[in-house]
């Protein structure tokens, strides 16, 4: 099994972005994750001036870097209800860095009243018309039903997220195999710089044949005093990188 992306969520306006950059540079399978919902991140508020100065900074620079945007709360709601951006996400959805998408990956986390009321055609729509970008869609028994839909019934690319905790940071005994072949997936919950390697191998075993468009997100056990710590977040890279390097020796 390799390894597409090893995604840190949840950086904040805490953070200093050229710290961030430099975490991010680690590994080109590095992806910095910043969580997006109107009560932090609209427009004026310290999120939304800070994450505008990181995009602007990596722009300018040319950084090559992976950067994703996880969408929440009311945000989430309208997309999937009527299949459109926010327009507060628009400054930042079509932002380009050389000839490529600066922010391709843009993750729902779609709650269970939310899903009720999702129009998975609109959704579809917005996906089909935006193929430079990534949906990523949370899989879980809420979100079953729009992950299905979209596969069985629409020719829309996405990805999933496999969340075995359900939002609550605790590593399974065990991960679920992919959900659908050639979809992406993701795997969530309780991962961290001491756990991660064991997390690896247990997510390796669950794959029926090897595959190259896996990956692992870790957010709460990234932080300490709840803040997002950039000396953590730099050693689950690093320990996932090495479990990478292990695994290929052989």
């Amino acid at each position: 099994m390799n390894l597409k992306y090893i995604t840190c969520s949840d950086p904040r306006e805490f953070n200093d972005i050229h710290d961030i950059v430099k975490l991010a540079k680690i590994s080109p399978r590095a992806e910095i994750a910043v969580q997006a919902h109107p009560s932090k991140m609209s427009r004026g508020m310290p999120r939304n001036e800070w994450f505008r100065e990181l995009v602007q900074y990596v722009q300018r620079d040319k950084h090559d870097i992976n950067l994703a945007v996880h969408i929440n709360r009311e945000w989430c709601d309208e997309i999937c209800r009527t299949g459109k951006m926010p327009s507060e996400l628009m400054e930042f959805f079509y932002v380009r860095n050389g000839d490529k998408m600066l922010i391709k990956r843009w993750q729902l986390n779609i709650p269970a009243d939310t899903a009720k009321k999702a129009d998975v055609f609109a959704l579809a729509c917005l996906i089909g018309n935006n193929p430079d970008h990534d949906f990523i869609l949370q899989y879980n028994t809420n979100t079953k039903h729009i992950a299905n839909q979209l596969f069985y019934h629409t020719p829309v690319m996405f990805s999933l997220l496999y969340d075995a905790s359900g939002g609550r940071g605790i590593s399974p005994d065990g991960w679920q195999d992919p959900v659908f072949p050639k979809i992406p997936q993701g795997y969530s919950g309780g991962l961290s710089p001491e756990n991660v390697k064991s997390n690896l191998s247990k997510i390796s075993a669950v794959q029926e044949y090897p595959r190259d468009d896996i990956w692992i997100d870790a957010e709460g056990k990234l932080k300490t005093d709840d803040k997002f710590d950039i000396t953590r977040a730099r050693q689950y890279i690093l320990n996932a990188e090495n479990w990478l390097l292990k695994q290929n020796q052989y």
